[in-house]
């Protein structure tokens, strides 16, 4: 009976490593998939930004435009 128990416990921790594996295969593959579709994304500009991220790159450009402007005026007196 207790020779049962003992491969009982060896099996379900030789399963529960076995389980462990392979979620790590499968996370590692889920991974190099989103880098790669990522990649083309990036690749191809098609891709979309957080509302906040674009309010904020447009804040910038808007200030890029008023300090440029800002330089031309001093420029020209």
């Amino acid at each position: 009976m207790k020779i049962a128990l003992i491969g009982l416990v060896i099996l379900s921790v030789i399963v529960l490593l076995g389980l462990l594996f392979m979620s790590f295969k499968l996370l590692r593959k889920t991974q190099k998939e989103e880098s790669a579709v990522r990649k083309e994304m990036r690749k191809s500009g098609n891709y979309q930004v957080h509302p906040q991220v674009a309010e904020e790159l447009k804040r910038l450009d808007q200030l890029k435009k008023d300090l440029e402007n800002k330089n031309k005026e001093h420029q020209n007196k």
